[in-house]
């Protein structure tokens, strides 16, 4: 009997010991908005839109330490359509994915970190990282990208089938990324990003290409923020070039911090065969670390080819040339 307890006791320890050495973790962003845009001659749509200040989303994360400073992790998160209950989306394939956002398996070490699967590509970490309404919402810098010249847009956000490489040394950091097409056109992806973050300053560049049957997409950016201690300031240059058209993309912005409250304000010009440009504010009051409230409006002044709006929740546009305008006001909620 006393045999039996010991040995119970020590698998006991152990489990105990092996657990300490993983972590799997849930976690999510719950973001709503009351909102309305206007799209010129097409008129004002008014919605309960989802994504004013944060993707929402759903995840599991996890990590193994392997020991000898290794460790294998995981990351799995979908799509959440909180306004109507509905999850996922669709991948570079436009199949239907419930983990569209992100589906990694990975391994750390002292040489910095892998990853396969679908993911980020390193263009549009830059792009979010230095905009300050965080690529989400109706003054989001990504709503004057999209279909840049008439590229293909499926890898400006995540690609799949994707084999990447991640790395810090110090105030150095940097990400180096391929994908494979597997017969589906504007998937194949190569790209880089490298950047240095240290005290106030944080600073990237990155480069990627897309291959299509038709040609190949070229994308590259560049983005600097700079933290003043009462506010943060923050820019960008972005260039597309798809058979032979041309669009750069020029932003300035800033992060102001007022008490448990944020401002956030951004000015966008974006220039090829179509000219536009956007005005963007925000506000966010913090009721906890989790919870916060937010309202935010834009204006997108389009003029000759351009047909740009502020977040895709509006009507179909009529024509080019149009001015757009959205606010929305809502809340956020991260667990």
């Amino acid at each position: 009997m006393k045999k039996s307890l010991l040995a119970l006791a020590a698998l006991t320890a152990f489990a105990g010991v092996a657990s300490a050495q993983s972590s799997v973790t849930m976690f999510g962003i719950l973001d709503l908005a009351a909102r309305e845009v206007k799209n010129g001659a097409a008129g004002s749509r008014s919605s309960l839109s989802t994504d004013a200040t944060a993707t929402n989303r759903f995840g599991v994360r996890g990590v193994e330490d392997l020991g000898g400073g290794m460790s294998a992790s995981f990351h799995i998160e979908g799509s959440v359509g909180t306004d109507t209950g509905t999850a996922g989306a669709t991948n570079n394939s436009g199949v239907s994915a419930f983990w569209n956002r992100i589906s990694t398996i990975g391994l750390r070490g002292g040489f910095g970190e892998v990853r396969l699967g679908r993911d980020y590509t390193p263009t549009f970490l830059t792009h979010v990282t230095f905009d300050p309404f965080s690529a989400a919402g109706v003054a989001a810098q990504i709503n004057m990208m999209g279909a840049t010249a008439g590229s293909p847009s499926r890898t400006l956000v995540r690609a799949d089938n994707s084999i990447g490489y991640y790395f810090r040394t110090g105030g150095v950091y940097g990400q180096a990324m391929v994908s494979a097409g597997e017969g589906n056109d504007a998937n194949k992806y190569t790209g880089f990003r490298v950047g240095y973050a240290a005290g106030p300053v944080n600073i990237a560049f990155a480069l990627g290409k897309t291959d299509t049957t038709l040609g190949e997409t070229d994308a590259m950016n560049l983005g600097a923020s700079y933290n003043l201690g009462f506010m943060t300031l923050m820019g960008q240059y972005h260039q597309y070039e798809y058979r032979g058209a041309s669009q750069k993309n020029i932003s300035i912005g800033t992060r102001i911090p007022v008490g448990a409250g944020i401002i956030k304000a951004q000015y966008q010009k974006v220039s090829d065969f179509r000219k536009a440009d956007q005005i963007g504010l925000g506000y966010e009051y913090g009721l906890s670390k989790r919870t916060a409230l937010f309202a935010n409006y834009a204006r997108v002044s389009n003029d000759g080819l351009a047909a740009f709006t502020a977040s895709g929740s509006g009507p179909t546009p009529i024509g080019t040339g149009f001015t757009s305008t959205g606010y929305d006001v809502g809340i956020r909620h991260s667990f």
